[in-house]
């Protein structure tokens, strides 16, 4: 543990929880592989009859997606599956409605044009696994395929994990991806569907004291217990900091994936004609299943996933930072700034008015 950063860390997160801007949250730091910083404070709802530990888990939403393309990655290198692959040829009933031409590179990509998310009779049908993989497999594309890039916010988890699942004939999606990446990487409180012993130490989505908060539909579906069991990659997962934290911990270390891999992946993977320009605080730039940052001549220098309330994790391939933070506050103002700062470490390092480089 590095004590001085440690120090810093928690009495940011100690500060938040006073001033009442956080509820309930954690950060973790491995510097070169070594624990640096895990630290914790507040409680897991506002009644404060609980407190946070190191092994508390949250709902981190997209934050999932980063692992869950971790899997496939490691697939590819595996030679049980290539990115040009037509899912098609690994998916019965894929191959309809204009997906014919789909291959795995268009999913990581987020070119896929399958973002919209299917009409459903009830809610709850959406945490039906082998349902919305056969809802996936039915979909109809906006776009041809690769034509162009477009967010899957929901989607994505049905799809990379569908992909996985067909390929290696397990409906039980958690199962390949702890085989694959979870048990290398040691995340023991990362899950794809939360069972009942994990959830007995659980953050409850909140509000801000004020009742502001980013939407309480979310918070309505992730304080249900129907949602914390079920599996999409794409914004059901649920996680404490650490295990996110030893994922890119794992990736930098190379336990999980080959630089060369690594290097394919982290390019950016827009279309020639891609018009949108960077940002600053917007992840609009996407590898094969990762969102990319850092500096503006090394694109891909940082890079991993973060999730609609404020979780995020990232791995800065120049520092060695692998870091992760979770909260239960689905409100501004976030923590996460203020912990960034406090380790010395500036996400998303580019101009407003950088032009995206070309992607492939």
């Amino acid at each position: 543990m590095n004590h001085n950063l440690q120090e810093k860390v928690q009495s940011v997160l100690d500060a938040a929880v006073e001033r009442g801007t956080e509820c309930g949250c954690q950060a973790a730091l491995y510097i070169n592989g070594e624990l640096a910083v895990n630290a914790y404070a507040g409680h897991t709802d506002w009644t404060q009859s609980r407190e946070i530990d190191a092994n508390t888990i949250f709902p981190v939403y997209s934050t999932g997606k980063a692992p869950s393309s971790t899997v496939l990655h490691r697939l590819v290198e595996q030679g049980l599956v290539d990115y040009d692959t037509y899912i098609a040829d690994i998916w019965p009933g894929f191959g309809c409605h204009g997906k014919e031409a789909l291959q795995v590179w268009h999913v990581l990509s987020y070119r896929a044009g399958l973002y919209e998310m299917p009409e459903l009779d009830f809610p709850e049908q959406a945490a039906d696994w082998e349902y919305m993989l056969g809802r996936m497999a039915q979909a109809k594309p906006a776009h041809a395929a690769g034509a162009h890039q477009e967010y899957h916010p929901a989607t994505y988890g049905w799809l990379a994990g569908g992909i996985a699942c067909h390929l290696l004939d397990e409906m039980d999606y958690f199962k390949i991806f702890r085989e694959q990446v979870g048990e290398l990487a040691g995340m023991d409180r990362f899950y794809y569907g939360a069972d009942d012993a994990a959830l007995e130490n659980a953050a409850k989505l909140v509000s801000a004291r004020d009742g502001s908060n980013y939407g309480q539909g979310v918070i309505d579906r992730m304080n249900n217990p129907i949602f914390r069991k079920s599996c999409n990659p794409a914004y059901c997962t649920m996680s404490n900091a650490l295990s996110i934290a030893k994922h890119y911990a794992a990736i930098d270390s190379g336990r999980l994936l080959t630089p060369e891999t690594l290097d394919y992946a982290l390019k950016p993977w827009c279309e020639d004609d891609y018009r949108n320009r960077i940002a600053g605080g917007r992840w609009v730039l996407f590898g094969l299943g990762y969102v990319l940052s850092g500096r503006l001549e090394k694109i891909g220098s940082v890079f991993g996933h973060g999730g609609v309330g404020g979780s995020e994790g990232l791995l800065d391939t120049d520092k060695h930072y692998a870091m992760a933070i979770t909260r239960n506050l689905y409100a501004n103002p976030n923590v996460m700034g203020d912990f960034y700062a406090a380790i010395g470490f500036k996400n998303r390092d580019w101009p407003d008015t950088a032009e995206i480089p070309k992607g492939i």
